[in-house]
């Protein structure tokens, strides 16, 4: 096997809650110094995960505040 790049994941609680007062956390995934990507979780959500760009459909769909 190659050796793999290591890469720098950060995760932010963030100051949005859940509806239910649960927490979201923010991952974001840094390679040289650049994001290369990042995802969400929602405390206690099954799948839990989401992409960052889905924000506005959580919001609409009443799991998340404003």
């Amino acid at each position: 096997m190659k050796p793999y790049k290591e890469i720098e994941i950060t995760t932010y609680m963030l100051k949005e809650k859940q509806k239910t007062g649960k927490k979201i956390y923010a991952s974001i995934y840094e390679y040289n110094g650049h994001i290369i990507g990042g995802n969400g979780q929602l405390e206690e959500w099954e799948p839990g995960v989401f992409t960052l760009k889905d924000k506005e459909w959580l919001i609409n769909e009443g799991k998340i505040n404003k």
